[in-house]
């Protein structure tokens, strides 16, 4: 299959980055460039490559999420909020057709349709229990921050209970047609190949996540995971290392645009299982964006060379624009010295490489 080709401007929506004879909603599930190949570097551990040309505008990457929540205001208000089941995800309209859960569990979790609340039962009644036990209690002891960071946790356990669960049905799992995407770890796989780990946090982060873990992610009938609190730990630091912030617009747009259109409010937040592989340039050669399926959008903003790691921003280029902010936000948000050409470009000389690259829930 070929990669589709931009017409238009890069910096609108990732929509109309599609040939008009094909659209987004044409490509079932994940699809991958044929051309992008992941490697290991020894000092930035994962990367995204480019094993020949690609030529600015292609489409290189079509994510499904492995586990999303909604970040919205008002939900019941709200145009903004996705739908729970985990086929659809489409913004769901204040429409009569917009259902809620039967045991209100939670504001926040709705289906476009009733036929999309039963296709999505199975799944949802793994967090029904909890989010009634447990979303007010900590949102006001702990914040909404952590509220969403634990409930994206509950949706990756509840999404990796519904795999082995169709895996017992269907021993040799869904195939499929794009050779490419063998090449690249699937599923809860992909989830437990994850860069982060305890020794990559601060202590203080640990403890303070280890009580989270054993106050509300115990392993327990309402919540049957079966892992104990040490791998909950280590799936949460796995989590905040990878997950990417939603929003309306596309992320990394270089050179930024005059006047500056930044990429908006954000509306959910989600874990990728092979989004998560690309690493941050302050020059990216990647733009991305969530279409309206909750996929990870990924589109060359420039000619990318054979061999050039294909790279995008784990933040809005419109904000923290020359270097020392940009390089503060990195290091206080993602743990690492940026060493991208940019960066090395506008810096002093001679600078020792220093790559510790960890994307959180609320930036990438």
């Amino acid at each position: 299959m070929q990669s589709p080709i931009a017409t238009e401007r890069l910096h609108a929506t990732t929509d109309h980055l599609i040939r008009p004879d094909l659209s987004l909603d044409d490509l079932q599930g994940s699809w991958i460039h044929p051309r992008l190949v992941q490697s290991v570097d020894p000092v930035k551990g994962r990367q995204l490559r480019a094993s020949r040309p690609v030529r600015k505008g292609e489409l290189l990457l079509v994510d499904r999420p492995f586990a999303l929540i909604p970040v919205v205001d008002s939900p019941e208000q709200s145009d903004d909020i996705r739908c729970s089941n985990s086929a659809c995800h489409r913004p769901v309209a204040r429409t009569a057709e917009r259902v809620s859960c039967s045991d209100r569990c939670s504001a926040h979790v709705v289906w476009c349709n009733s036929s999309c609340r039963e296709a999505d039962k199975s799944r949802h009644v793994f967090e029904c229990t909890w989010l009634k036990k447990y979303a007010t209690s900590i949102r006001s002891k702990w914040g909404e921050y952590d509220f969403g960071m634990l409930w994206l946790i509950v949706r990756i356990l509840a999404t990796r209970q519904m795999e082995g669960q169709q895996k017992l049905i269907s021993p040799h799992g869904e195939r499929s047609s794009q050779s490419n995407l063998h090449s690249f770890k699937t599923g809860w796989g992909a989830i437990q190949s994850f860069c982060g780990s305890q020794e990559t946090w601060s202590h203080s982060q640990v403890r303070y996540w280890t009580t989270l873990a054993k106050k509300y992610l115990g392993s327990y009938s309402s919540l049957p995971h079966g892992m104990d609190t040490n791998d909950v730990v280590t799936l949460i630091c796995q989590e905040e290392a990878n997950s990417f912030g939603l929003y309306p617009r596309e992320t990394g747009i270089f050179p930024i645009p005059d006047p500056p259109v930044d990429r908006g409010q954000q509306f959910g937040a989600a874990v990728y299982p092979t989004a998560a592989i690309a690493n941050h340039s302050c020059r990216p050669n990647i733009i991305h964006k969530p279409d309206n399926q909750g996929r990870m959008v990924f589109v060359a903003s420039m000619d990318i060379a054979a061999g050039e790691e294909c790279c995008i921003s784990y933040f809005d280029l419109t904000t923290n624009v020359d270097l020392k902010p940009r390089r503060d936000h990195l290091q206080t948000s993602f743990r690492f010295v940026c060493k991208c050409d940019r960066c090395v470009s506008e810096g002093p000389p001679a600078e020792e490489v220093q790559w510790d690259e960890f994307p959180s829930m609320g930036e990438v």
